[in-house]
């Protein structure tokens, strides 16, 4: 925008310059604030002058002769021209100056000045002139008075939507006059062509081609007459001053309902002159010191005597009489003042200095009664103590904010040190952040929070990551509340926050455990499903879905017993009853299930079941195991286990035999084989040089032969034992 105003004052300064010397910029304090020179031209004016006042330059009256007509120029709005003459060197020189309100800041107006000594073609001028002038943005007409003919700059077209060929006339720019307004601006061409004013100028409304009238400022000169004095050629400007008079009408209408609302307000008015007379009282004032007369009576009367009488009704009566005077003689502000009142009421009073056009100074005083007020305001501080207390015992930040985001409220929970608090109060968070060394980005955030709930009128609520003093990160849910005024203006803004690092800490934990369910669920090896309580699948993940030869979707859309052997289907349902009565957490049995392609699955199945905070039933969640290779392989132990039962009963059983044997044989074999043995032996001996009796006493009762015979006869028996043991 700034770029944009800068373009189109260098744009009208540099068409100015093609018609005079210079150029200078006026504040509308009087203040020379710039100063273009054209090249190569006689005058100049020197850049020493930038930054002081017209009344201040020393350089003849020239400056000052522009003073009052400056100020006259900001307050109508309407452009100015004179002639000074002075003398440079020895020779006269005449200036044409022009001061005029084209500036795109309407806090400052350009004077321009030409010295006459250098003299051009009138036409010459008058064109480069309609070339300034339209370079500033007004319209330019162009009349032929002997013809009738009139031209209109492409600005003029541009500001009321005619094309060049529709007004080609004064009578076809005549009727485009608000018929209220034409009787004044014929009279004013009239006027000035007619020689009884030096130019022509009206305030008029102008109909537009869309339909609407726009006010416009309408100004011209006739630059070429007969030898005769007629007027041949009146050119002007069309100045669009639609919002001037726009706002001049609202103006005047709330002069009006001012006036109106001035005498009838129950706070005491009255307007004292330069003189103190009072120049405007109204009924409440007249009502406040007990003046039986109107307020017509009051006007005309001086302020001062008056106070002789009024004095009385104070406390403090003589500092009030002091007070009074030193105020009507005061140029300062005064507001808010409080006097008491001998009955007990307080009464309150501003006084406003205003310093008029003429340089004339009246006084308004407002006078009120704010017994009540003060009562209440006593009222208000102990309740701003009270919730103050609360405020500051509550354990959460509290903030409050005005309408700027500057700090109004910091209870000790938000910032526990005093004196930092104390501080921030009418600080911002940016002011904050620079002086606690913190990150930008924190006030620009907030900043950011707060134009959010500013602009949108409601409230927004927010996380902030935070490092506090020991480094380490807490998290805090912070919400902003605005209030609004009657009008709907922002008023406060209540910050509100609490410390929620616990929450986020846990929920980050959850997250985590969700995640790892998750993965456990998705990649697990065996089924797991969650199941509602109703029956339906909720989830199922791809081992049930390897297990079953049914898809996920397949699955989700059927109930749990839909898929289960119908023998089955009951057999857990006192389970399920026990566990939604929580007489149980958890159970586990056997059941089967039918696949997709009709095979029967033996399943090993745990269910368990979670449920909502108030204790109703969210879902089931059930493992479930294939083991029907598991089963086969038991039953196929289990026949094993029968064969080798068989097989160690026959084993035993052929034991128990094989010690009957043994004592068979320990009872058929060792009586022979021992009595063949002796007998041998017997027999070794006697052949050996001994006798046989020697070599065994009991052989003397057998003889040699008899002996070899009972030989021959255990050997024997021992062959038909071996004989038998072999059979058996």
């Amino acid at each position: 925008m700034k770029e944009n105003s800068s373009h189109k004052i260098e744009t009208i300064v540099n068409a100015l310059l093609q018609v005079s010397d210079s150029v200078v910029e006026v504040s509308h304090e009087h203040v020379l604030t710039k100063v273009w020179n054209a090249e190569g031209r006689k005058t100049s004016i020197p850049d020493s002058y930038l930054g002081m006042k017209i009344t201040d330059i020393r350089n003849g009256s020239l400056f000052t002769e522009c003073d009052e007509r400056v100020a006259k120029v900001f307050s109508t709005g309407q452009n100015d021209q004179f002639y000074y003459t002075s003398t440079e060197g020895n020779a006269p020189i005449t200036y044409n100056i022009r001061i005029i309100a084209i500036h795109p800041d309407p806090n400052y107006l350009f004077i321009v000045l030409k010295a006459r000594s250098q003299p051009e073609g009138d036409q010459i001028v008058e064109d480069k002139w309609k070339l300034a002038l339209d370079a500033a943005g007004d319209g330019i007409w162009d009349a032929n008075i002997e013809t009738g003919r009139i031209f209109f700059s492409a600005k003029w077209h541009d500001l009321f939507g005619y094309d060049p060929s529709e007004i080609t006339s004064r009578k076809d720019w005549s009727a485009k006059i608000h018929p209220d307004d034409v009787d004044r601006a014929n009279k004013a061409i009239a006027d000035h062509i007619e020689g009884r004013t030096p130019s022509y100028s009206a305030e008029i409304r102008y109909l537009c081609r869309d339909g609407t009238y726009k006010w416009i400022l309408s100004r011209g000169v006739v630059i070429s007459r007969s030898d005769d004095g007629k007027p041949l050629r009146f050119i002007g400007t069309h100045t669009d001053i639609n919002e001037r008079k726009v706002t001049e009408e609202q103006y005047q209408a709330s002069a009006q309902l001012l006036s109106t609302l001035l005498g009838s307000l129950k706070d005491g008015i009255i307007v004292t002159d330069e003189h103190n007379v009072i120049i405007f009282a109204n009924q409440a004032f007249c009502n406040i010191y007990k003046i039986d007369a109107p307020p017509s009576k009051v006007v005309g009367t001086n302020a001062g005597e008056g106070l002789q009488v009024r004095k009385a009704f104070f406390k403090e009566s003589e500092a009030f009489y002091t007070k009074t005077m030193e105020m009507l003689n005061s140029d300062h502000r005064i507001f808010d003042e409080e006097w008491e009142l001998k009955d007990g009421k307080t009464l309150g009073r501003d006084y406003i200095p205003v310093m008029l056009d003429n340089n004339k100074r009246v006084g308004i005083w407002k006078l009120r009664d704010i017994t009540d007020l003060k009562n209440t305001e006593k009222r208000i501080e102990q309740l701003r103590l009270f919730y103050e207390q609360i405020l500051n015992n509550i354990s959460a930040d509290i903030v409050v904010f005005d309408d700027q985001h500057r700090y109004m409220f910091i209870n000790p929970i938000a910032v526990r040190d005093d004196e930092l608090r104390r501080w921030m109060i009418g600080k911002t968070d940016e002011e904050y952040c620079r002086y606690r060394n913190r990150p930008m980005s924190l006030s620009q955030r907030r900043r950011a929070i707060f134009d959010q709930v500013k602009e949108e009128k409601q409230i927004v609520e927010f996380e902030e990551k935070i490092q506090n003093q020991s480094g380490e990160f807490e998290y805090h849910l912070r919400r902003m509340a605005p209030v609004f005024k009657e009008n709907g203006e922002l008023d406060i803004v209540i910050g509100y926050g609490v410390n929620i690092t616990d929450r986020v800490k846990a929920e980050e934990a959850l997250k985590t455990s969700k995640d790892t369910f998750a993965s456990a669920f998705d990649y697990s090896g065996i089924g797991i499903a969650l199941i509602s309580p109703f029956g339906k699948w909720f989830d199922v993940n791809k081992a049930i879905c390897d297990m079953t030869g049914f898809s996920k979707e397949e699955l989700l859309a059927l109930q749990y017993h839909d898929i289960t052997y119908f023998e089955d289907v009951d057999i857990d349902r006192d389970l399920i009853n026990k566990m939604l009565q929580h007489e149980i957490t958890t159970y586990n049995i056997e059941k089967r299930y039918v696949s997709k392609q009709k095979k029967i699955i033996l399943v090993s199945l745990t269910v368990s079941l979670v449920s909502n905070a108030d204790d109703t039933p969210k879902f089931f969640i059930a493992q479930v195991v294939d083991i029907t290779k598991k089963k086969e392989l038991e039953n196929e132990i289990n026949r094993k286990n029968t064969e080798l039962e068989a097989t160690r009963v026959s084993l035993i059983n052929k034991i128990n035999q094989l010690e009957e044997l043994s004592h068979i044989i320990a009872h058929n074999l060792r009586g022979p084989a021992g009595n063949i043995n002796i007998l041998v032996e017997a027999m070794v001996a006697k052949h050996k040089g001994g006798s046989y009796a020697e070599a065994n006493p009991l052989s003397s009762a057998f003889t040699e032969e008899e002996a070899l015979g009972y030989i021959k006869d255990s050997s024997n028996s021992l062959m038909n034992s071996l004989q038998t043991l072999m059979e058996i």
